[in-house]
């Protein structure tokens, strides 16, 4: 086998909308792309969504765009309307499938309110430097900080993002040819604008709309000798490991709670979860995607801390993979980081030694980071600079459910439970995504795929 190129490819979406111009309320909510047949390998983590964001205030058009002013850069008043800075154009797709086309195509992963999921990937991965460095150039909208992200956004802006599933990031190459998908599609639902923009003083931020304008998809192939360009192109049996995320989505509200959940894999690799308000979906005027611990309401707000006391994780009730409880209670009383749940939580993005994050003591706690014991920043060589990251939590629950093999648990005829005992009132539900990481096999013979988990 000998690789001839690496071709760089780039494809529009058969569905264009009047004007290029993509959005929820514009009624051109679905983005769909046909990745040609051919004999070639795709570079799964080279697939990039390229194009244009507006933010958009109620009055705009195409023609004559009304733009936000974040921190009344422009003296003429301002108008806050951003996206939250740590999901960034993520936050914008409710649902990313990707399917085969070979024999009528198979649906290879289906992955559901990635912004809820990026909502803890993206800084559980990253540190400040990464957010305001290459993250921030690929995508204006992600910084380390809110302003920073808000003032990108006054302008409209471009964009190359990565594709991010469990089946692009977790795999190097996918066959394209006779001997593979012969094809792939790749759908992408955009999500109500109420869910994803912040706009929490306008008097007219229920019209606030976003809109893509101009996209397209660009990606790597590989193109080999002609002896294996025959075979690649040759109708055969085979298969590809791959991995994927599915969701499902609870609503706890209880001082004590057990969740039952029926994944059906026999392949799990790790249990991931986050939490937010139930009112603060599709609500403008609130950050959605935001990650803030367990909060209890008081007079319609969600304004009060709730102490969380324990966690246990098990399978048909057993305590598995850990075989304790555990304990937090003492953390949360004197407002300290719980680290054995960040632990577990990094150790579920197998990130469990790594620096590279942006979490911290002082984020945790809604502290000012960046500041040395006297409360004084440090680390700015202008002292008119802010150089701290936004001092806002990243909380969320997460297990790994075979960190010493990687092969995965079997979930296939078994109940995923977790408990979570808090001091929650019972007057303030909380909405839960639920993310889970499994291996796949992908089949592919002359007559067709097919996937098994």
């Amino acid at each position: 086998m000998t690789i001839i190129s690496q071709d760089k490819n780039n494809i529009l979406p058969i569905n264009m909308p009047a004007n290029s111009q993509y959005g929820f309320s514009l009624g051109s909510s679905v983005v769909q792309f046909l990745i040609p047949q051919s004999p070639t390998l795709l570079l799964s983590k080279s697939l990039r969504l390229n194009g244009k964001l507006r933010l958009n205030r109620s009055g705009s058009t195409f023609a004559a765009p009304q733009l936000p002013s974040n921190l009344n850069l422009d003296g003429n008043g301002a108008y806050e309307l951003r996206l939250n800075e740590r999901v960034g154009l993520n936050a914008l797709f409710d649902t990313i499938t990707i399917s085969g086309l070979g024999s009528g195509g198979q649906t290879l992963e289906s992955l559901r309110n990635l912004g809820r999921l990026t909502a803890l990937t993206k800084p559980l991965t990253h540190n400040q430097h990464q957010y305001d460095g290459h993250l921030n150039g690929q995508d204006c909208s992600l910084a380390s900080r809110k302003n920073l992200g808000a003032v990108n956004v006054n302008t409209e802006v471009f964009f190359s993002i990565p594709i991010e599933t469990g089946l692009t990031m977790g795999t190097e190459a996918i066959p394209l040819g006779n001997n593979g998908l012969r094809g792939m599609e790749i759908l992408i639902t955009l999500a109500n604008d109420k869910n994803v923009l912040i706009c929490p003083t306008a008097a007219d931020n229920q019209s606030a709309f976003y809109s893509l304008l101009n996209l397209e998809l660009s990606y790597d192939t590989l193109s080999f000798d002609a002896e294996t360009t025959k075979m690649m192109d040759t109708p055969r049996a085979g298969s590809m490991e791959y991995n994927s995320y599915s969701h499902q989505y609870q609503v706890i509200n209880s001082s004590d709670t057990q969740l039952n959940l029926n994944f059906g894999t026999s392949k799990t690799l790790s249990v991931i979860s986050n939490t937010i308000p139930t009112t603060s979906i599709n609500n403008v005027s609130v950050d959605s995607m935001a990650t803030n611990n367990f909060l209890n309401q008081n007079g319609g707000v969600y304004n009060v801390p709730v102490l969380l006391n324990k966690v246990v994780f098990g399978r048909d009730g057993i305590r598995l993979p850990l075989d304790y409880e555990i304990h937090c209670a003492d953390e949360s009383l004197v407002n300290r980081p719980r680290v054995e749940l960040i632990d577990e939580l990094k150790g579920s993005m197998d990130v469990a030694g790594s620096s590279m994050t942006l979490l911290s003591v002082n984020t945790e706690n809604q502290l000012k980071t960046k500041v040395n014991l006297d409360g004084n920043e440090v680390a700015s060589l202008d002292p008119a600079v802010n150089v701290q990251s936004q001092n806002s939590p990243v909380f969320g629950l997460g297990i790994s459910e075979d960190s010493l093999t990687k092969v995965g648990r079997d979930f296939s005829t078994s109940t995923f439970t977790m408990r979570i005992e808090s001091s929650l009132d019972g007057n303030s539900p909380q909405s839960m995504n639920v993310f889970t990481l499994s291996k796949n096999l992908l089949n592919y013979t002359p007559t067709g795929i097919s996937v098994s988990s």
